[in-house]
């Protein structure tokens, strides 16, 4: 087996372990099913030791520079993506902000609609909720990042880079039928940010903007969850 296939063979393992081990640890830890904030934080700690696992794995195995675990060029080009009208060359600046707008709009409609959204509750606990909600939407966003998607472009180079975005997608896609959003609705949505967020790490040589864009979404669901019981 070349080296670029024994990489890829690996970073695949690797993501899919470690995705897995994000999933025991919300199924262990049940910070979704019960309305007590340590949990939250619980879980993302051990999470953040899975995610440092991973990128040790992938260090370790690839015995070589890391190329896209850094925060990349904001600005860089953007390969085509003709369906969602985004030309060759456009920088990922606008399409990076156009997309943050359009699935944080999306997201927003969709925890609105299928609840439950804590209307009721006081602006003082959407305000705590909120302040809450920013550590625990970077460590989460930063994790799931590197596990579902840094470890698929780093392992997927040369003529298998085409497949890392797709491999992000069915993976990120199919842990969130069990996730906020979830169901079918949860995997297509989720499966469609995997895709585009591994295209924004191979085409701006980083995670930044992938990061970002997730700790968006991730403001918007932790919020409303976290509104949904704390209480000043």
């Amino acid at each position: 087996m070349g080296q670029d296939r024994m990489s890829a063979l690996i970073s695949s393992l690797v993501a899919v372990a470690g995705t897995g081990a994000l999933l025991g640890l919300t199924l262990a830890i049940g910070q979704q099913r019960q309305e007590n904030l340590a949990l939250f934080f619980a879980y993302q700690g051990a999470a953040l030791v899975v995610a440092a696992a991973v990128v040790a794995h992938i260090r370790l195995s690839k015995r070589g520079r890391l190329a896209y675990l850094a925060p990349g060029r904001f600005g860089a080009p953007a390969r085509a993506m003709p369906l969602l009208g985004v030309r060759a060359g456009e920088s990922w600046a606008k399409t990076g902000t156009v997309f943050a707008v359009i699935v944080s709009v999306v997201t927003a409609g969709y925890l609105y609609s299928s609840g439950p959204v804590a209307l009721a509750a006081p602006l003082s606990a959407w305000a705590l909720a909120a302040f809450i909600a920013v550590p625990l939407s970077l460590s989460n966003a930063f994790v799931e990042e590197v596990v579902t998607r840094w470890t698929l472009a780093e392992g997927l180079t040369g003529d298998l880079a085409r497949a890392a975005p797709w491999a992000s997608a069915t993976l990120f896609g199919a842990v969130h039928y069990f996730g906020i959003p979830g169901g079918v609705p949860g995997v297509l949505m989720s499966g469609f940010v995997g895709w585009l967020l591994t295209r924004s790490i191979q085409d701006t040589g980083g995670i930044g903007w992938a990061i970002l864009i997730h700790f968006v979404l991730d403001m918007l669901i932790f919020t409303v969850s976290l509104a949904s019981f704390i209480r000043p």
